[in-house]
């Protein structure tokens, strides 16, 4: 499956696990905001127990991510810059 599925489908599954406690807690007519943090706990507690899986999956991918993006050239060249910066203040 590929990267932009995963997070899809890992977003929509945490979706549908505040949608449907929520939805419930509306139809036997609980105040809104209790019924949106009764959900948010329960979404939260039913996901870290039933996504592992897919929690890894995406967090994988946003690890890959990042690697790709932070190249060894970048840093060189980023520090060459903050230390010339550093340099003409101290003379300054």
């Amino acid at each position: 499956m590929n990267s932009s599925r995963q997070i899809v489908t890992y977003s929509i599954l945490r979706l549908l696990l505040f949608a449907v406690p929520f939805i419930i807690f509306m139809l036997l007519n609980i105040q809104w905001w209790a019924s949106a943090l009764l959900a948010t706990v329960i979404a939260v507690c039913l996901s870290y127990l039933l996504l592992l899986k897919q929690r890894h999956e995406v967090a994988a991918t946003v690890e890959t991510w990042g690697k790709g993006k932070n190249t060894d050239a970048d840093n060189d060249l980023e520090n060459a810059a903050l230390d010339a910066d550093e340099t003409t203040a101290k003379t300054d």
